[in-house]
């Protein structure tokens, strides 16, 4: 009886312990993400065959324990920043047209802080003015993204478009659909996610314990490979893997036969995960597993399509080592402003390189 006693009083005092953390936390460390519409609201519309867009004259607010941002759609579901709207040169200036998901529309990030809108400065202060249209949507995969490029191509008339790929898009793509006369792009998601999403705790301390793990190197990539997300670097592929590469280069072929038929050029920016930059800064101590093999498989297809493919795994991980700064918010996951500014630098880079590649093309 006495041990029983005592067992409810441990029970009790260890209730009333953890009671007093999960409320010290909700009052002074929150750890939820808050979305406040300023105008317009919520951020997507419905849409027949992309399933759904940026909804136009949209401005919220986005709160998270990482970051606080705003969000700024303008009439055509193009984010913008709060001093001006989509970056237009001259009627000289090279259309450059952006495709992508959330790292394309700049989530977690001021609009002033996005690689899109560095982008724009810093070609303009290298003589190099374009008329940059950022189309991105958060979640877009690429079959979303490139039914979205055909759609809006017409009306911008860019002569590059950019393609931003992260290795999720692999396992969101699947093949275009024919539904009543409209091609449709369905997103599926649920071989990463295993099916239903998992409701997320709703313990706050939990949550902050949760992200002061992934502060470490180590833990963050250990927690990472213990998710379906493992697919993506894993040797031997799995026929799953093998599938959704197919289904992407057949997207990627799409792409690039519209564009070259368009008179445009088509540049791939594969930005990696996270976990794949800690990985590749700790030498990869996992031989199962090649954080590099998605750069190398699309790449070598994308060379067959003539179309240019520029990994930015080598870059991060470098910088990565050189101080050991973090380029990533850790718990959400997108760039942060310092990997931004990284991004920036290198889609210049890429950009320029391309269009000194045309130019002795055409000579």
């Amino acid at each position: 009886m006495k041990f029983v006693f005592n067992l409810f009083v441990i029970l009790g005092i260890s209730a009333l312990i953890f009671g007093g953390i999960e409320l010290t936390v909700r009052l002074f460390f929150p750890q939820t993400v808050s979305t406040t519409y300023i105008e317009g609201g919520p951020m997507a519309v419905p849409d027949p065959t992309l399933g759904y867009l940026n909804r136009p004259n949209t401005v919220a607010r986005v709160a998270a324990p990482e970051y606080d941002a705003e969000y700024r759609v303008d009439a055509d579901g193009f984010r913008y920043g709060a001093e001006g709207g989509q970056s237009f040169a001259t009627n000289n200036a090279r259309t450059v047209l952006l495709i992508g998901d959330s790292f394309t529309f700049g989530a977690a990030n001021h609009y002033k802080d996005t690689w899109a809108a560095r982008l724009a400065e810093a070609a303009d202060a290298a003589g190099q003015p374009v008329n940059l249209v950022n189309a991105g949507v958060p979640g877009y995969s690429t079959t979303q993204q490139a039914l979205y490029l055909e759609r809006l191509f017409d009306d911008h008339q860019p002569e590059t478009v950019i393609l931003m790929f992260l290795p999720n898009d692999l396992f969101a793509n699947e093949p275009i659909r024919t539904v009543d006369g409209l091609e449709v792009a369905e997103r599926d998601a649920s071989s990463v996610t295993g099916g239903r999403a998992k409701k997320k705790s709703s313990l706050q301390s939990l949550t902050l314990l949760k992200r002061l793990l992934m502060n470490f190197d180590g833990t963050y990539v250990g927690l990472y490979l213990m998710t379906p997300r493992r697919q993506f670097f894993e040797v031997p592929q799995s026929d799953l893997m093998t599938r959704k590469l197919e289904t992407t280069k057949d997207v990627i072929a799409r792409m690039a036969d519209f564009t070259r038929s368009h008179g445009a050029e088509l540049l791939v920016i594969s930005v990696p995960q996270l976990a794949q930059v800690l990985v590749a800064a700790s030498g990869a101590p996992d031989p199962s597993i090649d954080v590099h093999l998605i750069d190398r498989l699309l790449g070598d297809f994308a060379d067959t399509q003539g179309v240019r493919w520029v990994s930015t795994l080598g870059p991060l991980t470098e910088a990565y080592l050189r101080d050991g700064r973090d380029l990533y918010f850790r718990f959400d996951g997108h760039l942060n402003a310092r990997g931004n500014a990284l991004m920036a630098q290198l889609v210049q880079d890429a950009l320029l390189s391309e269009l000194r590649i045309r130019s002795v093309s055409s000579d």
